[in-house]
């Protein structure tokens, strides 16, 4: 009887090692495919969240997501050393985390493994403008259009390329098609907006492009600097002065924005607003020149001729051939009665070639009027 316990036992436990070895064999296990599908996911769901920290500007949490992301995706690649996508995707982080040789590098090797992708060229290309190398960056941004025609960013990116040309014309027909494909794309209607602006001279279509990137983002601040600075070059100082307000409680330290909405302030007579902007250039500034003319005409505009002539007299120190400050330090010397003075600053810009001279020589300083 013991021994056919003992038999029974040994063989019950035969019977269970078989059972659980069994089990184990037809456990399913996860195979290179999925596991390559659950690391490129979990890159995914970091890059995510490292965005959302980026936008609560928890720059650390978001550098730290990132990294961690960048390590499944290398991962992913050991299992499938053929993945365009990831290395497109790491490609991706390396220039959110300003490793642009190495995100240069992975973007080539994405290219190499398929070429049929608009995005990693246009992508290539923008790093390699951060590199310096454009002319390069102008192949990728060409091959991206080639493929993909209705890439508006690539014609983005390829018109900022082109605006560093003498000829700005391709940039703007570049800004145009990006608007086509896009009509609610900010960036280019900016880009366009600032070009008819600084280059053009045409403030009547710059405004119509900064008053549609304000409509699509209201708080796309450079806008109203933009915007602002238009305004101003067509006369609209109440506007100009409006729009750059918006602009400096954002950036109050931008020394442009200053000067140009204190040059506005002068010419709606609030010449003490003006004082106070041209005081804050030149905290930031101290030997800014324009600052000190525009300070000087405006403290003459409050009658305060001592302090003006001291403020142009310094402006001219700084920058002798600025003929602007000889038409204002002589428009203050008239308002003073310093007529001589005047006529003297005049002809000194006459010299310089301002166009403005002349005509006030004739009228003051004629020998009808001496």
């Amino acid at each position: 009887m013991l021994k056919f316990i003992r038999v029974f036992i040994f063989f019950a436990f035969i019977l269970f090692s078989v059972k659980v070895c069994a089990q184990d064999a037809d456990k399913p296990k996860t195979d290179a495919i999925d596991a390559f599908t659950i690391l490129l996911n979990a890159g995914n769901a970091k890059c995510d969240s490292a965005a959302a920290h980026q936008k609560n500007k928890d720059s650390k949490g978001a550098d730290k997501l990132y990294k961690n992301a960048i390590k499944d995706y290398k991962k992913a690649i050991k299992l499938n050393q053929n993945s365009y996508i990831a290395y497109f995707r790491i490609a991706t982080i390396q220039t959110k985390v300003k490793d642009n040789i190495n995100a240069a590098k992975n973007f080539e090797k994405a290219i190499g493994l398929d070429s049929i992708h608009s995005n990693a060229y246009r992508e290539h290309g923008k790093v390699l403008v951060s590199l310096g190398k454009y002319e390069e960056a102008l192949t990728d941004f060409n091959k991206a259009i080639d493929i993909n025609f209705e890439d508006a960013e690539a014609f983005y990116q390829r018109g900022m390329l082109r605006e560093t040309s003498k000829n700005k014309n391709p940039a703007l027909e570049d800004y145009a098609r990006a608007i086509e494909i896009n009509p609610n794309y900010e960036d280019p209607y900016l880009k366009r907006g600032i070009l008819y602006n600084n280059v053009k001279k045409d403030y009547v279509l710059a405004l119509v492009d900064l008053n549609r990137v304000i409509e699509i983002n209201k708080n796309n601040v450079d806008a109203y600097l933009w915007r602002g600075k238009a305004k101003f070059n067509s006369g609209d100082f109440e506007g100009a002065d409006k729009d750059l307000s918006r602009y400096i409680d954002d950036d109050f330290f931008n020394i442009d924005a200053l000067i140009t909405r204190g040059a506005s302030r002068i010419n709606i007579d609030n010449n003490s607003g003006a004082v106070s902007d041209f005081d804050e250039v030149l905290k930031l500034d101290p030997k800014n020149y324009i600052a000190y003319m525009n300070r000087g005409t405006a403290k003459g505009g409050m009658k305060k001729f001592d302090e003006a002539l001291k403020d142009l007299d310094m402006a001219i120190t700084l920058k002798f051939d600025y003929s602007p400050a000889y038409i204002n330090r002589a428009a203050v010397k008239l308002a003073s009665g310093d007529k001589k003075g005047a006529c003297k600053d005049l002809q000194k810009a006459d010299g310089l070639n301002n166009e403005k001279a002349y005509p006030l020589i004739q009228k003051y300083c004629s020998d009808g009027n001496r």
